[in-house]
Formats: C-alpha cells, sequence, structure tokens
C-alpha cells in the first residue's frame, strides 16, 4: 500500500476480553471499538545472512536497522497518520508504540515477581484478533506472507471496523515437520520443546512454547555469546533486573554503539531460523 506497510487487520475490541485488564483497550480508551494492527515484512535474505561477528559470511547489523529499529520507526509513522485520519472523521484514535524497551516500562517494580515481560497491548495479540497472523511455538506472530519475519504496531480507535478471521496455528507452524527449529536455534534454551501455555480467544484455543522471559531478554539484550554480540557475560544463578542492569554496564564497547542505534535487539535466532510460511528456508546449527 502507498503508506509503505505490507498488511493491516482489524479486531474488535471484545476478542482482549480474556487478557489483562490493563492490556485491554479499553483500558485506555472506555470507548474503543477496535484495534488496527499494521505490519511491515522484511526480506528472507536478512535472516539468511545473520549471525555472529565470529561467523564467516554472516553479519548481524541488516536485521538490526532494516528488520527492527527502521522497521519500529516507519510503523510509528503510519500508526500517527491512521489515527490522525481517523479523527478528522470524529473517532479518537490512540497509536500505541512498539513495545520493545516500553514493554517493561509500567511494570518494572513487578518484574522481579512475575518474571514476565509485558507491553502497555499486547501487539501479538492484537494481530491475532485482527486476523493478520498466528501464534507460533516461538511465541512469535506467524503470517502467511513472511512467516516470522515482519514487525507490528497498533491502533486504537473509537471507529467500528470490518474484523478479520482468526488464523489457527496448524496453518503456519508445524513444529514437528521443522523440528523445532525454533527451540534448537535458542542460544540460552529460553524456549521450551515440550512444556507449553495457551490462552483462548473468541473460544479457540491457541498454545505455544513457555518461554523465560529473563533468559531470553539475556540474548535480546546482546549480553551472551550467540546472540550476535561481542559481548558474553555469565548468567547469574537467578536473574533480577538489577542483574540486568549491570550487565548491560559491562558490554564491549561496540555493542553499546549498536544497541543505541534505535532500540534494538541483538538476538532473533528463533525468528530467523523459523521456516514457516512456506517451509523451505534450510536451518543452520547455531553456535550456543
Amino acid at each position: 500500500m502507498a503508506s509503505g506497510a505490507d498488511m493491516i487487520g482489524f479486531a474488535p475490541v471484545e476478542r482482549f476480553d480474556a487478557g489483562p485488564e490493563k492490556t485491554h483497550p479499553r483500558y485506555y480508551m472506555p470507548k474503543a471499538r477496535s484495534a488496527i494492527v499494521v505490519g511491515i515484512g522484511y526480506t528472507k535474505a536478512i535472516c539468511d545472512v545473520w549471525g555472529t561477528y565470529e561467523e564467516e559470511g554472516r553479519l548481524p547489523t541488516p536485521y538490526m536497522m532494516f528488520g527492527f529499529a527502521q522497521l519500529n520507526w516507519e510503523l510509528s509513522r503510519i500508526a500517527l497518520k491512521i489515527a490522525k485520519v481517523l479523527e478528522t472523521f470524529g473517532f479518537r484514535s490512540l497509536p500505541i508504540p512498539p513495545s520493545y524497551a516500553l514493554s517493561r516500562y509500567r511494570y518494572w517494580e513487578d518484574l522481579d515477581k512475575t518474571k514476565k515481560y509485558m507491553g502497555d497491548l499486547s501487539i501479538k495479540h492484537a494481530a491475532l484478533a485482527a486476523g493478520l497472523g498466528t501464534f507460533g511455538w516461538n511465541n512469535l506472530i506467524l503470517t502467511p506472507s513472511f512467516g516470522a519475519r515482519q514487525r507490528l504496531i497498533a491502533i486504537v480507535t473509537e471507529a467500528q471496523l470490518e474484523p478479520g478471521e482468526l488464523i489457527f496455528p496448524e496453518k503456519l507452524c508445524k513444529p514437528e515437520s521443522c523440528g523445532y527449529a525454533c527451540v534448537k536455534a535458542c542460544p540460552i534454551n529460553a524456549l521450551n520443546k515440550s512444556k507449553a501455555q495457551e490462552f483462548v480467544m473468541d473460544g479457540c484455543t491457541f498454545r505455544y512454547s513457555v518461554l523465560d522471559h529473563n533468559l531470553c531478554r539475556w540474548c535480546l539484550d546482546g549480553l551472551k555469546k550467540g546472540s550476535g554480540s561481542r559481548t558474553h557475560i555469565e548468567l547469574p544463578e537467578k536473574i533480577t533486573q538489577d542483574d540486568i542492569h549491570k550487565a548491560h554496564a559491562k558490554r564491549a564497547l561496540v555493542d553499546k554503539g549498536l544497541y543505541a542505534m534505535g532500540f534494538i535487539d541483538f538476538c532473533g535466532k528463533c525468528m530467523h531460523q523459523c521456516p514457516s510460511p512456506d517451509f523451505e528456508i534450510t536451518t543452520y546449527p547455531n553456535s550456543k
């Protein structure tokens, strides 16, 4: 589409009723009727080339810029434009920023207790509710066009819009076929092959791997070898937010520069190694 987006979908806010109260669209906008979700995909080659600086012929930086930082800014621009247009028609509309660091802001005091990172609105659940994609075993949204390779943003609005149809996991996630590629690829064992979590939306049950959020964060922040960074800091026995904060200060100098480039994640192996939707991507063993 002309805006630069690759996909757009609409979800009735009632599809969020089974989720946490403080991440429901109506927690922020009592008269909200819909959530709009916009996505931009990125190329397979970005995933193909992703790797650590030690691996021949591989680069982590194209993903950091063109699969993460730049897409988040592009999506933010599009979301603001959509919200402004809707408000000219009389529908109050609230663009929700890409979650990243904001996922820790509201719930910072509770993170050591809950051990879960939550955004102000789960954009992944919004994408599911809008019919853009479905949950993969890797905890990511998989879409028919890009599999796991896209970024998403949401706008909450008072406008009532035609909802999309839910997409079921078996169409896009085939862990038995790919051999649980996401679990194998994780350099810190944050995903689990045998333990699942589930939730219900519109009467349909969705299942995906139990995720250790703190272990995942350790790699996303580039604190472990194999996450795409040059930094390696030994894991504490029990990760706390203070541990993560202290580890940030010990990053390699070049990693600090990359991290500051634009709210980037280093790791993403569960994304890069996911063969959905065509299951033709050749996965490769990653160093742990």
